[in-house]
This record gives C-alpha cells, structure tokens and sequence, in this order.
C-alpha cells in the first residue's frame, strides 16, 4: 500500500494556513453575528449593488433630515419658551400699570413705572435668547443679539422725549423712534437682520421657516408699551401727574393689545413645531421601511450564523488540541 506523507515544515505551513483560515472565518461570522449583516457584500448581493446603493442614499438622506428636524424643534421650541416669558413678564406689569393710572397717585405711579422699566431690559434680554449660539429673533444674524440693550434703547428714548410736556407727545416721539423707516430702532435699537433665516428642510420637498424676528411690528409693539410706562421712571412728564397717569394708561391699552399679538405668533410657531413632529414620524417610518429593505438584501440570519460561528469555533479546539498531540510526541512513541 502506498503512503504519502509531507514533510515537517510543509506540515507546519499547512497548519498555519487552515489555523488562518478559520480564525478569518470567525471574525467574519463574529461580525456577521453583532452587525446582524453580511460581511461579504459583493457575495451577498450578487454583484449587483444598484439597490443597496440606493437604500444607502435614502438612509443617508433620512439621517440628514432628522438631524434638520432636531436643530428646528430646538430652537421652535426655544423660541416659544422665550415668549412665553415675555408674555409671563407682561402679565405680571399690565395690571399694576392700569391700577396706576386709575389712581393718579403719584408715588404709585413712580413704583410702577420703575418696574415697567426694570420689566423692559428684562423683556429686551429674552428677546436676545440663543439656542445653540444661534440667536433666536435676529433673522440670519444668527452671531449677534437681536436687540441693543434695554439700558442702550431707554438712554436715546429719554434724550428724545425730554422736551415733551404732553402724554400724546412722548407717545408720538416713542411711535416714531419705534416704526419710522431708518429711525432710531432700526439704526440702533434692532441689531440683527432684515432676512429671515433659511427654512430648515425636515422632508423630502419640506420646509419651515423661522422667521420671527425682533422687528416685527408686534414685538415693536410690545416694547414701545414698556417703554412708555418706563419713561416716567427716567424723568419723563415730571411733576404732572395727571399727564404721567395718561401715558401708563396707554401704555398698558398698547401691552394688553401685545399680548394677542404674541399669542398669534405663538400659535404660529405652535403649526410649524406641528409640521415638525409629523415629519419626524414619516422619517421615522421611512427609514425603518428603508433599513429592512436593507437586512433582506445583505442580512445574516442570526440563527445560521451563530451555528456556522460554534462549528468554526469548534473545528479551531480540535485543531489546536491535534496540534498540541503531534508537537509532543517522541520519537520512540512513532516506532512502537
């Protein structure tokens, strides 16, 4: 009978080569098994790769979008939080201002005009909110805040009216610094941009806009009525009482009026956090659809896998063990 047989070191290649080959098939099916994929595409796919190209590019696509939607619900959600703080600080002054002016006492009327004007940097410092650096109510000037400080606003506010002896004519020079084009809130007063900031795309052919801003007629509303109230404070109308309660009743009739005002931009924001919420659940949805699409193109079958894993594993000990026996065997246990 004839026998073939190999040398030692041709026996010790051969070893190496079937101890490689099934540590690499261990650390396949090991990936397999925690991926829940297959480790060998092009095999797994035939050598088509158009589909699973294209479910790459939808998923990379809903991951893009998901990340718009997180950075728009922040700040949708920064933005209401922001004026509703404003509306909390509105609800506080208002009716303090209208007890004020009914009473025509001097010393109350001061108090609450300090307050109003203590209330307006408060107002004013919200107004300049930032969500992720990024300011909330200055449009695309997103690096800056969107309104001088209170303190800046009611100093030229105070130059400006410091003649007047009238109620009518410190409301008059309040409306023009506030809405005349060019005029002293648009040149210092607000400091961010006349753009709105980009839409945000939550979906495929979606947007939202942020685009409340600063300068809006009604948050420059908003403002005028505390600084009216607040005037009074910086020495406005001095020692005409009948005159100062006059401007705090205006005053508070223009925040009663804000305070809709802010509700109906509120609601505004509230539809497009909506918006928001149901494009997070239809992206949600497509990319689950998208990645089983994707497990039955290159999926492993956990069951298959781990059973292919604990034979390899197995075959990996005997080979190991049969190593060990050859390696200590002696000469003399060969002849016997």
């Amino acid at each position: 009978m004839t026998m073939l047989s190999i040398g030692d070191l041709a026996h010790s290649f051969l070893i190496r080569r079937q101890t490689a080959g099934l540590k690499a098939d261990l650390t396949r099916l090991g990936t397999e098994l925690t991926t829940g994929r297959k480790a060998d595409l092009s095999q797994a796919l035939a050598g088509d790769y158009g589909p699973y190209a294209g479910i790459e590019r939808a998923l990379r696509a809903v991951a893009a979008f998901e990340t718009a939607n997180t950075e728009a619900a922040g700040m949708m959600a920064a933005a209401q939080l922001a004026l509703e703080n404003v509306q909390d600080i509105g609800r506080d002054v208002t009716p303090a201002l209208l007890t004020a002016s009914s009473s025509r006492d001097a010393t109350l009327i001061r108090a609450t005009s300090g307050d109003a004007r203590a209330k307006f940097s408060s107002v004013v410092s919200t107004l300049n909110t930032s969500y992720a650096d990024r300011t909330l109510f200055g449009g695309a000037a997103t690096d800056r805040p969107a309104l001088a400080t209170g303190d800046a606003m009611m100093a030229e506010l105070k130059l400006l009216v410091a003649g007047e002896t009238t109620a009518s004519g410190v409301v008059a020079v309040v409306d023009a610094w506030f809405d005349d084009p060019g005029g002293g809130f648009e040149t210092m007063g607000y400091l961010g941009s006349a753009t709105d900031l980009a839409p945000f795309q939550i979906a495929d052919g979606e947007t939202v806009a942020a685009d409340t801003r600063a300068d809006a007629a009604e948050i420059r509303g908003l403002l005028k009525g505390y600084a009216l109230a607040g005037l009074i404070a910086e020495g406005a109308l001095s020692g005409d009482v009948g005159e100062q309660a006059t401007l705090i009743s205006t005053a508070a009739e223009r925040m009663l009026t804000s305070e809709d005002d802010l509700t109906d931009i509120r609601a505004r924001i509230g539809t497009v956090e909506a918006r928001i919420e149901d494009a997070e659940a239809r992206n949600a949805a497509e990319a689950a659809a998208y990645d089983l699409a994707r497990t039955e193109l290159v999926g492993a079958d956990p069951y298959e896998t781990a059973t292919r894993f604990e034979a390899v594993y197995s075959q990996i000990e005997t080979l190991y063990t049969a190593t060990a026996k050859i390696a200590a065997l002696k000469f003399t246990d060969y002849v016997r």
